[in-house]
């Protein structure tokens, strides 16, 4: 029986769909209704006709007839109807209303044919926000409301950011003009043979019939900061409160807080991806990557992923890796390494870098005069915050030599202080991998009557990895990162919670970030790539707890197990990901540019507004306070006053804009 009214349901719907819209037919829409009222009253008796009972054909009877009602009916009697059906329902349900408001799907043909008459960059782009309006008759959420609203912004204009582009910097004889693009994947328009005609073709078709969206248009943005904050007493918000005479409102009066005023300026970066129109043929491409700092899991990966775009997504057969850093541009003794696809195929399965890596070297003018010397014309740098400020620098000796050379940087830090940046490949293995030792250091001091473990985990400046392996372990329970102050002795002292906590359960576990508590173990002097050279802050809090609490204290480091290890899944994503999106953004054109996630999307970013200063932990973040949560540590530094809190924490930690996003 089922079967016959599922037939019959697809009947009325190709019969409804079919109706001429005008009162000529509504004789027939009102004699299908009632077809439908009749089948549901033998299913079920007593359910409520939804038809007119007038047999007045005329052009108000349609009104009787509301595509609501009818839409209601068909869903109660044929269960799980498809939307297709649903919406040939309201569709033909309704003269009065089809010809008052235009359908959903003829507002979605002209936003396609608005969209596609914009032009490429410097043009307006129109990104529309869909907000459903109320409907006068019924309030059902099955129906597609008619947009109302719109935002519209300017590429290039006030609140885009801009990244440079080799049409504005090259100054050779040559024009520069932009290309059709070789690159080749599937669905994309230019799909060429290169190797073997077979395998090629094999691999990559292209189906001219389908509708699919490969390449990224020039205006695509992406929002560079996701969360507009409704009050001052919004966490991490960023609200100014007004001023008193601006206002009329009294410093002491209990709404001052609400009374703030909350801003929302949004910035457009710029999307990455493949570009239809390029600045580069494949076969004049010489290209070089170097990786420059220490080790970090994915560094292989990336080196595989840009190398495997440019030879079988551009044809680019010149691919010249530098050996140790920028020091092998220009040191004796360095052969570059010939790099293709065959040569990286398993580069992936081992950590480290397969061109070595080295801090340092950042001659600029030696680099440069050995880029122009081998005919380098696009160099992927990958590296941290020292490696992309070399990079910038080179960048801009070749913008003011005029030469058409495109630099392109790839993030790479353990520790996940790029500002900006979402995350950091390497930075989700590392967590994973200091796992291992806080277990281990969770069973040692399980295992010793009154054990202490203690775990020293990397980051230099910044705690990421501390914090955010506290919150995955759940054993430990004190973290002590370099953003927080703390004091060890005292009454509010680590060691008086070392010892608290001895006494409550028997054992302690202790996470520690190696640029903690500087202050105790002062070191001065810098390393190769200027970076502050940091004091052995593990031994130095082992020993000052063995002195004044009986205990069992087993210390580890995990330090170059966590940055030579291979990238786990993620990171490995990660790394394909931003391989792929440096090549494109190279052959698009631009230099002095990084790539990287923000809120969840690839995108360009110039390397200037990433290198202005690390980002840290925001010790009045959420994370942070997740992080007190789970350990249930108290405040290990003690304040005279609110006066003496607030100047201590402004001479050792930076401005709020370079701590964490909220996520």
């Amino acid at each position: 029986m089922s079967g016959v009214f599922r037939a019959l349901g697809r009947f009325l719907n190709i019969l409804t769909s079919e109706f001429p819209h005008n009162t000529k037919h509504v004789h027939v829409q009102h004699f299908v209704c009632l077809l439908v009222n009749a089948m549901m009253m033998m299913m079920k008796p007593t359910t409520t006709t939804t038809c007119s009972s007038s047999s007045s054909v005329s052009s108000s009877s349609s009104s009787s007839l509301s595509s609501s009602s009818l839409l209601r009916s068909s869903k109660s009697f044929f269960g799980k109807t498809s939307s297709s059906t649903q919406k040939s329902f309201s569709k033909s349900a309704s003269f009065k209303s089809f010809s008052s408001s235009s359908s959903s799907s003829s507002g979605r043909r002209r936003r396609q044919r608005q969209r596609s008459s914009r032009g490429g960059e410097g043009q307006d782009v129109v990104v529309r926000a869909a907000q459903s309006s109320k409907d006068n008759e019924d309030e059902d959420d099955d129906y597609e409301r008619e947009e109302e609203e719109q935002y519209e912004w300017e590429v290039g204009g006030p609140n885009d950011v801009p990244i440079p582009h080799l049409m504005n910097i090259y100054k050779g004889e040559k024009p520069l003009k932009p290309l059709q693009t070789s690159f080749c994947a599937p669905h994309s328009k230019t799909c060429l043979p290169r190797h073997n005609k077979t395998t090629t073709r094999r691999y990559f078709r292209s189906d001219k019939k389908s509708n699919v969206k490969f390449f990224v248009d020039p205006g695509d943005r992406v929002v560079l900061h996701s969360l507009a904050f409704a009050t001052s007493l919004s966490p991490d918000s960023t609200c100014e409160l007004p001023t008193e005479a601006d206002e009329g409102v009294s410093s002491s009066s209990s709404s001052y807080e609400n009374t703030s005023s909350c801003t929302f300026t949004p910035q457009w970066v710029v999307r990455a991806g493949p570009r239809e129109k390029v600045y580069f043929a494949p076969e004049e491409v010489h290209a070089a990557i170097v990786t420059c700092g220490g080790l970090c899991p994915g560094i292989n990966d990336v080196i595989r992923s840009i190398v495997g775009t440019l030879e079988e997504g551009y044809g680019v057969s010149k691919i010249s890796g530098i050996r140790y850093g920028f020091s092998g541009f220009w040191e004796e003794g360095f052969e570059n390494i010939e790099l293709s696809k065959k040569a990286v195929r398993k580069a992936h399965k081992q950590g480290g870098s397969i061109l070595g890596s080295a801090r340092g070297g950042g001659d600029v003018d030696k680099i440069v005069d050995s880029i122009l010397r081998q005919g380098i014309n696009m160099l992927f740098v990958i590296g941290g915050n020292g490696s992309h400020a070399g990079a910038n620098a080179i960048s801009a000796e070749c913008a003011r030599r005029g030469s058409l050379v495109s630099v392109v940087g790839v993030p790479k830090t353990i520790d996940n202080d790029i500002l900006l940046l979402d995350k950091t490949f390497g930075f989700d293995t590392a967590v994973e991998e200091a796992q291992k030792a806080i277990q281990a250091a969770t069973i040692e001091a399980q295992s010793a009557l009154r054990g202490v473990g203690v775990v020293k985990l990397m980051g230099r400046q910044s705690g990421f990895i501390s914090m955010y392996a506290t919150l995955a372990s759940g054993d430990v329970d004190i973290c002590l990162i370099p953003e927080v102050d703390f004091d060890v002795h005292g009454e509010n002292g680590v060691i008086e919670h070392v010892k608290d906590l001895l006494d409550e359960q028997g054992h302690c576990v202790l996470v520690i970030a190696e640029g903690a508590g500087q202050e105790f173990v002062k070191v001065s002097g810098t390393d190769a790539g200027g970076n502050p050279l940091l004091g052995d802050i593990g031994p130095w809090l082992c020993k000052e707890i063995k002195k004044e609490t009986k205990c069992d204290v087993k210390y580890i480091d995990p330090t170059y197990m966590v940055r030579g290890c291979v990238a786990n899944a993620h990171d490995a994503i990660m790394c394909n990901v931003l391989g792929q999106n440096a090549v494109h953004g190279a052959f698009a054109g631009f230099t002095g540019i990084t790539i990287g996630y923000v809120n969840t999307h690839c995108v360009y970013l110039p390397i200037p507004m990433i290198i202005e200063k690390e980002r840290l932990v925001d010790p009045k973040g959420r994370m942070w306070h997740r992080m007190l949560t789970s350990t249930g540590q108290p405040d290990f530094k003690e304040y005279e006053d609110d006066e003496d809190e607030d100047a201590s924490k402004e001479n050792n930690i930076p401005d709020k804009e370079i701590f964490e996003p909220v996520r």
